[in-house]
Parts: structure tokens; sequence; C-alpha cells
């Protein structure tokens, strides 16, 4: 009888020391798990903040890109105005003036 009773002795203790080995396994994963949950929900809240921030910046800048898209067409709409009066004053005074030779043959003409 010392025998069997000895046995579930040794059975109890080992079942005691495998309950509280695995109680304190189980406490230190769900420590573990507390601390990876937290430090990921901060790490999430932080890359959506950036993502706001980064739209933000995005659309600022596409706002930017339409300015100055307008800005660009304004400048070459002024250029080709410019060029179409540059080109009639360099008929004007360029193409249009006579040679000297020219000038003294329409004098002599004029005297005739």
């Amino acid at each position: 009888s010392k025998g069997i009773i000895g046995m579930l002795e040794v059975i109890l203790s080992d079942f005691e020391r495998t309950d509280k080995t695995v109680t304190q396994e189980e406490a230190d994963a769900q420590e573990a798990f507390e601390t990876f949950k937290s430090e990921n929900e901060a790490d999430t809240k932080t890359k959506e903040d950036a993502v706001v921030t980064k739209e933000g910046e995005v659309a600022s800048i596409e706002d930017e890109l339409v300015t100055l898209k307008d800005d660009l067409m304004t400048a070459d709409v002024s250029l080709k105005l410019a060029l179409g009066e540059l080109e009639k004053l360099h008929t004007m005074c360029v193409e249009g003036e006579e040679t000297y030779e020219e000038r003294v043959a329409k004098r002599h003409k004029e005297i005739e």
C-alpha cells in the first residue's frame, strides 16, 4: 500500500510542479503579448498619423501644382503675345528700312 501512495504522491508533486510551471509560462506569455500589443498599437497610431500628414502634404502639393500650371499657361500666353508684337516691330524696323543706295536713288528720281 505504501508503493501506491508513494506513486500517487510523486504523481501529485509532478502535477503541482507542472501546474506551477505552466501557470508561470502562461503569465509570462500574457505579459509578452500585452507588451507586444501595446507597442504594436502605438506603432500603428504613429503610422496612421504619418499617413494623415502625408495625405495633407500631397493635397497641398497638388494645389500648388495646379497654381503653377495656371501661371505657366499665363506666362506662355504673354510670351506668344510678346513674340507676335516683336515680329510686327521687326518687320517695321528692320525689313522695311531702305538701304542708303535706295534712298539716294529715290531722291534722284524725285528731283528729275
